[in-house]
């Protein structure tokens, strides 16, 4: 629902807004940054899609806030770290956010994505005009049959269906019938839903897109599943095994474990196709030139690295190191692309090429403007137990209480050994310090949590692999 009504004609705007630039986020879930751009989102694709004169700007070592959605997006979406205002669950009141922000200064806003997590439960819809998070009882049916959901919008049928369940009973059905259900919105929906908006959208706009479809359990469409190798396989196996790489990894066997990365690959393709489209309508409605799209994963995903499937709450690269292309960004963000960058550097770079002030709240800075990082910071949290990393050029450390330790990794060389900290205390100590400096200001409040989880968006969670 959209958080206030949308203006008569969106289309009007001041003179003082005219100038200003449109803004793109397209967020992919769960993509590695490795994965890019040999699988999808490549420097050919922008040029192709959005012509040779589109400035590219690809920031190599960009990283989350956290390796997973909940510790990442708090950073994308509002400038500040995860665990701060409250730490995890709902989103603050307290926090800025970056769709507030912009639709203060004019912008038209709006949020198209179908992550429970980043869904009105979760206050994601604060500052947008329009926000649609597909959150319905039947997304399994809802992606093959009838794409946008069943909803039940009569308040006397949701009163209803509390005591007998029929959406409930339905889903179920359909599991038995057609294997597991996809837990998510398609790409090309979400896509037909974005370009319907931009269509008569005002400028300037402010416009979030957020794709699933790399995020497990993957199933991309026919065709990509044969260009991959994986043609045969089926969406309940993919959900078995899915599962088994949580549960229990060494029962996954060498074809099982190379089918899933194989779909994971096809998704990134579909995905990119999907991505394409929405660039492509912009460019020949003559907006491309006039809008700063950025594009970016909220977190990676092991294959087995480390004896490990999925998300597991530590800070290796291969969870927080992620993608960051900006296309029509001012010209010195070109002179940070090798420096390490944060996703809480995204809402000041955004807020800057728009020329607009910084927030003070944000604890971001602007890539080519202002000193470069020594570090980056990622944490996350579990039942109030907390995980806090620092990694710098040539040192990752984490203090963990999750599981009653603190690791420290030598960088140094492009490799990773975990050594002794007695043995590297001078040189590790401004990551350690770093740590020890986010644990002091850490003020968590997880009370609120276990409430916003519960019946469709608990089930939905449960088949991403959350719960």
């Amino acid at each position: 629902m959209p958080d206030t009504p949308p203006t008569a004609d969106r289309r009007e705007r001041t003179r003082e807004t005219s100038d200003r630039p449109n803004v793109l986020l397209l967020t992919v879930d769960s993509l590695r940054w490795d994965a890019v751009p040999r699988d999808g989102f490549g420097p050919d694709f922008f040029r192709s899609t959005a012509g040779e004169h589109v400035r590219q700007t690809r920031f190599e070592r960009a990283f989350a806030t956290g390796p997973g959605t909940s510790p990442s997006f708090p950073a994308l979406l509002t400038g500040t770290m995860p665990l701060s205002y409250g730490g995890l669950g709902p989103l603050s009141p307290d926090r800025p956010r970056v769709a507030t922000h912009l639709r203060e200064e004019g912008y038209d806003t709006a949020g198209f994505q179908c992550n429970p997590f980043l869904s009105e439960h979760f206050e994601y819809h604060v500052g947008f005009n329009t926000f649609e998070d597909y959150q319905n009882p039947l997304m399994g049916l809802a992606t093959r049959v009838f794409p946008r959901g069943i909803e039940i919008n009569n308040p006397r049928l949701r009163r209803i269906d509390r005591y007998l369940h029929l959406t409930d009973a339905v889903r179920k059905a359909y599991q038995l019938l057609r294997g597991k259900p996809r837990p998510y919105v398609s790409a090309d929906v979400i896509v037909d839903d974005t370009v319907d908006w931009l269509e008569t959208a005002g400028d300037p706009f402010f416009c979030w897109t957020h794709f699933m479809d790399v995020h497990h359990p993957c199933f991309p469409p026919a065709e990509y599943r044969s260009e991959f190798g994986v043609a045969e396989v089926t969406q309940s196996e993919v959900g078995e095994w899915y599962s088994m790489s949580l549960g229990d990894p060494d029962a996954l066997t060498e074809e099982q474990a190379d089918a899933l990365y194989r779909l994971y690959r096809a998704s990134i393709r579909y995905t990119e196709d999907q991505v394409g489209r929405v660039l492509r309508h912009l460019a020949e409605s003559g907006r491309l030139e006039d809008t700063l799209v950025v594009l970016t994963s909220d977190h990676g995903e092991l294959f087995g690295e480390r004896g490990s499937y999925g998300k597991p709450e530590r800070m290796y690269d291969e969870l927080i190191r992620v993608p960051l292309v900006v296309l029509n960004g001012p010209g010195h963000l070109d002179d940070a692309t090798g420096d390490l960058v944060s996703l809480l550097d995204v809402p000041p770079l955004v807020h800057e090429a728009a020329g607009l002030d910084v927030p003070a709240t944000y604890r971001g800075r602007r890539p080519g403007i202002d000193d470069p990082r020594e570090h980056v910071l990622a944490e996350h949290e579990v039942e109030g137990e907390v995980v806090v990393g620092a990694r710098s050029d040539d040192w990752l450390y984490e203090r963990d209480e999750i599981r009653d330790e603190a690791r420290l990794y030598d960088l140094r060389g492009g490799g990773e050994q975990r050594v002794a900290v007695t043995d590297h205390a001078t040189e590790s100590s401004p990551v350690r310090r770093a740590v020890a400096d986010r644990f002091d200001r850490l003020d968590l409040d997880a009370g609120e949590w276990n409430e916003a989880v519960e019946g469709d968006v608990e089930s939905r969670l449960e088949d991403l692999g959350y719960l």
